[in-house]
Formats: structure tokens, sequence, C-alpha cells
């Protein structure tokens, strides 16, 4: 029996916030066609599609947006976990955005998805190249993880992990991406060999992590951490040996 795939899409099949590369594109092109495999993002639908050739999209089996919070089967929408952004919430993130120590705002802190919230001190509007400064900032003062975990002591409901290199994504307890697990085997009629995740924030405090976990502690499963584009070509590579 033939394995089954799962996705992390930023940092995993593109370069963070980006489009897939040509060089990879290419390299996917022939093994989305012999493979099945399905998407699991934070970023909503319109995100993914602006960084996926839509025949990678269409070749999935399903698209998992907003950690998990969200199916799509072809451009359809097949349910929809709802979470509000209560003004307690909103209060508490423009307190944090506004005591942030890193000196630059460009825009679009505070992005409700209907599903889950992503919150960036530096904002969704930013250029690449201030995108990649917040992110050497941040890896050098710690203050997304720092964040992530006052989140969790004020809010005891709610989680808030990091996602991709500028942004923090929040969401009630247990609604991650780990719950596309049961979807996907339920699904299956015939069930395969194994099922492989791929992820780039697969550690503690990632959004990648709960999956990653629960592959990891399910029969079957397996998961591998990956950190750019090249990483999961070599893995996918090594696997069809």
């Amino acid at each position: 029996m033939s394995k089954i795939f799962i996705f992390d899409v930023d940092g995993t099949l593109t370069p963070s916030r980006l489009p897939m590369t040509k060089k990879f594109a290419k390299f996917f092109d022939k093994w989305s066609s012999t493979n099945k495999y399905y998407l699991v993002t934070g970023s909503d639908l319109d995100k993914t599609k602006e960084q996926l050739p839509i025949a990678y999209i269409d070749r999935a089996e399903a698209i998992f947006t907003c950690c998990g919070n969200q199916m799509w089967r072809d451009n359809e929408l097949i349910y929809n976990n709802k979470f509000e952004l209560t003004s307690k919430l909103k209060n508490a993130l423009d307190i944090v955005l506004m005591s942030s120590p890193y000196p630059h705002r460009y825009g679009n802190h505070i992005e409700d998805r209907g599903s889950m919230v992503n919150f960036s001190i530096v904002g969704r509007n930013c250029t690449q190249e201030q995108r990649e400064e917040f992110f050497k900032w941040d890896n050098e003062k710690g203050e997304r993880r720092k964040i992530s975990i006052f989140l969790k002591q004020k809010f005891k409901d709610l989680d808030a992990v990091l996602g991709g290199q500028i942004s923090i994504d929040i969401y009630p307890k247990g609604m991650d991406k780990s719950q596309i697990l049961d979807i996907i085997t339920q699904e299956r009629l015939v069930q395969p060999s194994e099922y492989i995740f791929i992820g780039d924030r697969t550690q503690i405090g990632g959004n990648d992590y709960p999956l990653a976990k629960l592959m990891r502690e399910t029969d079957d499963c397996d998961y591998y951490q990956t950190e750019s584009w090249e990483k999961t070509k070599q893995i996918l590579e090594k696997l069809s040996d």
C-alpha cells in the first residue's frame, strides 16, 4: 500500500510567504502526479493560492487552512470551526503591540480569519525585506515565544503558537493542526501503509508541533522536520528510494 503525505505550506513547500520556486515546482509537478497528499496551513485559502500553483492545490486530496479549522475540497468549504475575536483578546493584543520594543510597524497586525486570529508585531503588510529583518531580530530576542507564553497564561482556553516568520496563530485549545489526522484517516476507504507529515514548525511552540506530536504517538504515522523547500525535496527523494 502507498504512503499518504501531509504538507505544511509556508516554509515547507514554499519560501516563507512567497510563491513556490520554479525549481521546486518542476520537481513537485512530477512527484504530485503519482502521490496522494493533503495540505495543512495556518494561512487562509486566498493566501495559499498566492503561494502554490493551482494545479497542485487541485491535486491535493483536500486543503486544511487556518491551522486545520477549515477544510476545502474542489474550492468548496467542507467545514469551518468559527472562532470569535473577543474584545478582551483584542485589547490584550493591542497592549502587546504597543509594548513591543521592536521599532517598526507596517500595518495589519491583528488578522481575524474567522476560525483563528493571526497576530504580528511587525504587521503582515511588511515587505519581504522587512519580514526578514523582523525574523532575524525575533530569533535573537525570542519575543514571539514570550508573547505566546503570556497569551496562554492570560487566556487559559486559548493556544498561541509560532507561525511562519513573523506571526503568532491564536485559536481555542485543541483546535490545531492535529485535528486533521482523524478526518484524513476516517475518509480513506483503503488505508495506506503510512501517513507522513512534513513541516517546518514541528518543535514545541510551533504551529506544526501538535500534529507532529500526534504523528509520533500514532501507529503507522511519522513526521519530518524541514527548514526549506530544498530540505523537503531531499526528504521526498529519500522516501522515494
